[in-house]
């Protein structure tokens, strides 16, 4: 009922929102009922974040809220009676192109939500916003709590973890008095949205979130796209936006991207339509739609470089329009103090971590030199309007020498970022996983906007900066370039598949798939006929590579049965009096925020077994969620095998040297066990595992995995398999890899994300197998690691890994 109520107050406002903007001057009649379906979508998220600040939030609270909002809408409507409705709202494309958007929207919303990538996994920001989500539906705020901190704090000391990824604790930073609470380190707009889709539709719903900004953002950038080119270029522009891979990624995962990118179209389109009003109100009111952005996103402050560009573009060469630009940046700077007032106050510990890492000074810096400017820019236009006159002036009469100049540095730039800066980086070995991604950026760019294609972009910078057309789009060239170089030069992300993308989606890959293509329309001097049989030629060989980039993702959803191994995994397993711990980052969060198991991650398994029979004693009941066998690691600790912890799902394969080529089987096979406490001196059991390295756990960067569950090398060079990351305990054990052309490959044995070595690396001696003996002295290690290294084009083959403890 709470669905049919939802979508209820969502319509009926829409409706009379259309009568309402029925009255505005400037958007069609797609426009306007796209813009009266966007504002109770912005109302709700608005709302929802306001409640989540207020811990106040619920479903039922948001649908009345949209009933306030048609109440309010039907005011306005009976208000502006007497205003003049436009007798005929033109359509502003044609019927054709009309039938092509609606279809091919609807086809892109199909892919967007049909085939989502369950990412319950707290190690990374998607599975954060997850929880984030699930929290504010459960508890009416972020009520991120650990109740038992003091006990286990007392206890473990520092063998456990009483914080989470991105959910820290500011009372040992000394922000806070209260030991219990836990402050995310992220902002919160996006999870207030999926709190909405949780409480709708479940897990499904709220990872289903973002393909309703993906749905509405493909009418937006075609509304903007169609402003500045024609339904051909349009069209070619929106399936290369769809069916890009990094697009696809990004919508189908609970990242903050989708809905930053579906503002920054948003605000370009609005831009569009106001942009001659003499009135200034609309560009304010377009500012706060935009600062909106920075509730979503800490990197949104970076944005104001780029609009104080805008700013000065438009003083220089259309000055009549340059103050309604003043109104949108102050609309602008007004949301993204507040933005950061939020975030001082309710994310202290992400603030205060921005910070220590540098990121808050060089938004400080950015935004003092763009204030700077910006007030230079209104003392000159009020003061100094000679100046103005010069630098038109002298524009104009060296404008051959400047457009030379400017598109030759932008092209030698290209050249060097392309060819020369991935030298430096061979030139300090230790930086070469850690950095490839920001040394490569642009060839692995190319990735997602073939080169091709990219090439042509310099003629849209011709075509704004030097020719000056479509003035009211302007908008949309200074925040594209300016992201588009800023993240091309730090992309500042994770180095692993389509993590490489997740900056560039955010408006870097739409801008130069938009630009390329209005580039190739715009070339001087050619007949446009030749333009045509060019953007034929060259974006349909973007649409084919496109689409070969993207089979591997197209139609395959990702994780999908980690859903159900956590459900089981919950309903299985007691929860009174009980404490769970692991090493596991990517289970704690998930396992204590959305399945309630009171969940810590242990920091060094042998002082916290040593610490156990405390908690013991206390009549705790504790379990221990682990891969690998434990007995032995403790002789006067009995472990006993409960139940197990099975995450199964596709994923790409996590590597940046190269595009994904397959995907493996991303599992977490853990076993949990009690421990209790005993009376006699426990002997240690046999340990035992017998693995097909695809199904047990094990990962691969260059290997393709097989059907039967075995690994084989492909052309490349690298790891072909790692993993599992068991947790053992002291003794002598066997590993015996089976296989084909294992000479050709080397082994070792690992521990401690590879720094602590078990067994030296081996070359293989026979073809079918090779076995490694090691030694474990500790009482108990984690993470403990097989791996097999090849050359490009072995032959290798890795049928199945055997592990037992020997003594």
């Amino acid at each position: 009922m709470i669905v049919f109520f939802f979508f209820a107050g969502w319509i009926l406002s829409s409706i009379f929102l259309f009568f309402l903007f029925s009255r505005l001057k400037g958007a069609g009649r797609i426009g306007t009922v796209l813009l009266s379906a966007i504002a109770p979508l912005l109302f709700m998220g608005i709302v929802s974040f306001i409640f989540t600040m207020l811990g106040i939030y619920s479903i039922e609270k948001i649908v009345l809220s949209l009933f306030g909002f048609l109440i309010l809408s039907a005011v306005c409507v009976f208000s502006f009676r007497n205003i003049e409705v436009r007798k005929s709202i033109r359509l502003e494309i044609q019927k054709p192109e009309l039938i092509f958007l609606i279809l091919f929207s609807l086809m892109a919303l199909y892919l967007y939500a049909g085939f989502p990538t369950w990412y319950l996994d707290g190690g990374r920001d998607q599975g954060q916003y997850t929880i984030f989500g699930v929290v504010i539906s459960k508890t009416g705020g972020l009520n991120l709590e650990v109740p038992d901190t003091k006990l286990i704090s007392e206890i473990f000391e520092d063998s456990v973890l009483v914080d989470y990824q991105s959910i820290a604790s500011e009372f040992n930073l000394g922000l806070s008095n209260s030991e219990t609470y836990r402050s995310p380190r992220f902002f919160h707009i996006l999870p207030a949205y999926l709190a909405i889709g949780y409480d709708l539709f479940g897990i499904g719903g709220l990872l289903r979130v973002n393909a309703v900004f993906g749905f509405f953002s493909v009418f937006l950038l075609y509304l903007v796209t169609r402003r500045m080119s024609d339904p051909f270029s349009a069209s070619f522009i929106s399936v290369l936006y769809v069916l890009n891979s990094s697009q696809l990624w990004n919508v189908r995962s609970a990242l903050s991207e989708a809905i930053s990118q579906f503002l920054i179209l948003l605000t370009a389109y609005l831009i569009q339509i106001f942009f001659k009003r003499e009135s200034r109100m609309p560009m304010f009111i377009i500012g706060l739609v935009f600062g909106i952005s920075s509730f979503a996103r800490v990197d949104s402050y970076v944005y104001l470089p780029a609009l104080v560009m805008y700013s000065g573009f438009l003083l220089v060469f259309f000055e009549k329009y340059f103050k309604n630009s003043l109104y949108f940046i102050f609309a602008f700077l007004l949301t993204s103090v507040l933005s950061f007032v939020y975030a001082y106050f309710y994310s202290k510990v992400y603030v205060y971590h921005l910070w220590e890492h540098g990121f808050l000074n060089i938004v400080g810096f950015a935004w003092v030199f763009s204030l700077v400017f910006l007030l230079l820019e209104v003392l000159i236009w009020k003061k100094s309007p000679s100046v103005l006159g010069w630098f038109r002036s002298f524009a104009e009469k060296n404008k051959r020498t400047l457009r030379i100049s400017v598109l030759s540095a932008l092209f030698l730039a290209a050249l060097l970022a392309y060819f020369v800066r991935p030298m430096f980086l061979s030139q300090v070995p230790a930086l070469a996983a850690a950095k490839y991604l920001t040394f490569h950026s642009l060839s692995v760019f190319f990735w997602y906007v073939p080169f091709w294609l990219f090439a042509f972009l310099i003629f849209t910078f011709d075509l704004f900066i030097f020719r000056r057309k479509f003035v009211n789009s302007s908008f949309v060239f200074f925040i594209g370039f300016f992201l588009l170089t800023v993240y091309l030069a730090s992309p500042s992300i994770a180095p692993d598949h389509f993590w490489a993308s997740r900056r560039w989606m955010l408006f870097s890959i739409p801008f130069a798939i938009l630009g390329s293509v209005i580039g190739i329309k715009n070339i001087s001097n050619i007949k446009q006929s030749w333009k045509t049989a060019l953007l034929l030629i060259l974006a349909g060989a973007g649409i084919i590579y496109t689409v070969w980039r993207s089979k591997l993702i197209l139609f395959q959803p990702m994780m999908e049965e980690y859903e159900n191994g956590y459900e089981i995994f919950a309903n299985s397993t007691p929860d009174e009096n009980s404490f769970y711990f692991t090493t596991k980052r990517q289970i704690a969060s998930p396992l204590r925020y959305i399945y309630g198991k009171n969940i810590y991650l242990i920091n060094d398994s042998e002082e916290f077994l040593q610490k156990v029979p405390k908690l013991l004693s206390l009549g705790k009941r504790v379990h221990m969620i682990q891969n690998g066998g434990l007995s032995g690691a403790d002789p006067y600790l009995k472990f006993t095998h409960t139940t197990d912890l099975v995450l199964k799902g596709s994923f790409p394969a996590e590597s940046i040297q190269r595009y994904p080529e397959f995907l493996y089987h991303k599992n977490l096979n853990l076993q949990t066990y009690e421990l209790e406490i005993s009376q006699t001196k426990v002997l240690p059991e046999p340990i035992q595992f017998d693995w097909m390295p695809a199904n047990g756990g094990f990962f691969s960067r260059v290997g393709e995995i097989n059907s039967d569950g075995t690994i084989s090398a492909t052309r490349h060079q690298g790891p072909l398999v790692y993993g599992p990351l068991l947790t053992l305990p002291k003794g002598k054990y066997k590993v015996e890899f089976s296989g084909v052309n294992l000479d050709r490959a080397k082994f070792d044995v690992v521990y401690n994300g590879g720094s602590s070595i078990l067994y030296p690396e081996e070359k293989g001696e026979e073809a079918n197998s090779k076995a490694l003996i090691f030694e474990i002295k500790s009482p108990v290690i984690d993470d403990v690691e097989f791996r097999v290294f090849v050359e490009g084009k072995s032959g290798v083959k890795i049928q199945r890994i055997k592990l037992a403890r020997i003594l």
